[in-house]
């Protein structure tokens, strides 16, 4: 009985583990930003925490979101900016699913899932409409 306690115990202890790895700070593709990524209210979320370029051109204003397609959010500083909401956890595809990822860079949210390779990088792919060949993908290496 011990033994199978024991086993149970690991295989949950490592389905933990794999789940959890993608939490830390991490380099968006072109290494231009750092962003963290957390776990609230069981889902996986992902803040800029870091910008190699953190002024705008005039070198004195924070850079904010000047992309986005609502004027109303256009001046939020990109700093700190939540870019990863809402990645779950699946067990039998040892993925990250059913979230979202904006891109700063051209204001757009997509839906996403994103794995992580056998190199340790983490694969992004990043969708519209539900149709996963319809979008693009990144990869983003830890920091």
């Amino acid at each position: 009985m011990k033994k199978w306690l024991l086993l149970l115990s690991l295989f949950f202890g490592l389905q933990s583990f794999a789940q959890n790895e993608i939490l830390g700070l991490w380099y968006n593709d072109i290494k231009s930003s750092k962003i963290e990524i957390y776990k609230e209210n069981g889902t996986y979320h992902g803040r800029i925490v870091w910008l190699e370029d953190p002024a705008n051109s005039d070198g004195s204003t924070p850079r904010v979101d000047e992309f986005n397609e609502d004027p109303k959010l256009e001046k939020r500083p990109l700093m700190n900016l939540v870019i990863l909401k809402d990645l779950k956890w699946n067990a039998e595809d040892k993925e990250w699913q059913e979230g979202t990822i904006y891109d700063p860079n051209n204001g757009k949210t997509y839906e996403c899932y994103c794995l992580m390779q056998e190199d340790g990088t983490l694969y992004f792919k990043g969708y519209v409409l539900g149709i996963t060949w319809l979008g693009r993908s990144t990869v983003w290496t830890r920091n």
